[in-house]
């Protein structure tokens, strides 16, 4: 079944839940990743004048 698209509506803020998922075991990155992700997502989000409301980096037990 595909997704739904999502609905525009122009001039309009709004706000998307992103999800990213590995099928790796264990946790794949360290310290100096995590550090290199935040500043990756820092500089993204001001190029596309956007705001980040919470992200969490953790391991799935």
């Amino acid at each position: 079944m595909p997704r739904t698209a999502r609905m525009i509506v122009p001039d309009e803020q709004a706000v998307y839940h992103v999800m990213s998922r590995t099928a790796l075991d264990g946790f794949p990155i360290g310290d100096v990743e995590k550090d290199f992700l935040l500043s990756v997502l820092k500089r993204f989000s001001k190029l596309y004048l956007s705001e980040i409301l919470g992200f969490c980096l953790c391991p799935v037990k």
